[in-house]
């Protein structure tokens, strides 16, 4: 018998689809080729035509398209029979190329990875909102008459809604600070001392940043920061105010301009890149590809 090369034979025994090549042969004796992918649970018929090239001599194809284990493959079964633990693992060092290929693709997947994530810190992140709610009920509007219906300061990014139902239409007038100092000093000229507050007089006020006209309504006020006065008004008879809500809700801010969902997805392409750079590398360190 011819000497045995043992480095060429450790390099055919090495791969485990090669060692299940053999196996089957040793356990069936004879196999087609379609039944061998099968039994393999190969796809890929480039593939199982390379790993029956690479074993060569130790197998043999008879006229009818069958496969065999030759002398030598018989040889090189029992080897695997015997010697399991000492043939299969391929215990080779990487070659320089590939450890070099594998720190490049590590260093660029890492920094692309790395660029993806500051990427998307930059982006803003929006404020949670939050809301207060202030309610008022059954509030007599006698006719010609105006009534306060409260304070409210409006903060930044503030936008208070205002919703109101009554017995019929009435007025309600939203006030600056300007404009309700002004009505202080209309109505304190007509008393003996300078007046705190104004609850209630006869007519309109001289001026207001917004006036709406309704039986109910619900309207969303654009006010810049400030203190503001709500006042109820009615010149056409008695009415009632049954109901009168304020609610002040604080609007999403983010640290910049909002950011549309496809340049997060752009920002997300060089971190799945680099992920898959740096999941090649180590497909190659641990001999998957590239063997």
């Amino acid at each position: 018998m011819d000497e045995v090369d043992w480095s060429s034979l450790h390099k055919v025994l090495s791969d485990p689809t090669r060692r299940s090549i053999l196996e089957l042969l040793a356990e069936k004796e004879a196999l087609g080729y379609t039944e061998m992918m099968t039994l393999l649970g190969v796809t890929n018929t480039g593939r199982l035509n390379y790993h029956l090239k690479v074993l060569g001599d130790l197998l043999s194809k008879d006229e009818t398209g069958m496969y065999r284990l030759s002398e030598r493959g018989r040889l090189a079964a029992n080897l695997l029979t015997t010697f399991p633990e000492r043939v299969i693992p391929d215990k080779r060092p990487l070659s320089a190329l590939k450890v070099v290929v594998c720190v490049l693709l590590i260093l660029v997947g890492a920094s692309l990875i790395v660029s993806g994530v500051l990427a998307l810190a930059t982006f803003p992140v929006t404020v949670g909102t939050s809301s207060q709610v202030s309610s008022l009920l059954d509030i007599p509007v006698p006719q010609n008459t105006t009534v306060s219906l409260g304070s409210y300061a409006v903060a930044a990014n503030e936008s208070p809604n205002v919703a109101w139902s009554a017995t019929s239409a009435i007025h309600i007038y939203v006030l600056d600070s300007t404009q309700y100092d002004d009505l202080l000093l209309q109505y304190s000229a007509t008393g003996a001392q300078p007046l705190a507050s104004v609850e209630n007089f006869t007519g309109a006020p001289g001026s207001w940043v917004s006036q709406f006209y309704l039986q109910s309504g619900n309207v969303t006020l654009s006010l810049s920061p400030g203190q503001y006065y709500l006042f109820a008004g009615s010149s056409a008879g008695q009415a009632l105010l049954d109901s009168f809500q304020i609610t002040q809700t604080q609007q999403p801010q983010s640290t910049s301009p909002s950011t549309s969902p496809v340049a997060y997805l752009l920002a997300s392409i060089p971190m799945a890149f680099g992920a898959v750079l740096v999941v090649l590398a180590l497909s190659i360190i641990s001999r998957r590809v590239w063997r």
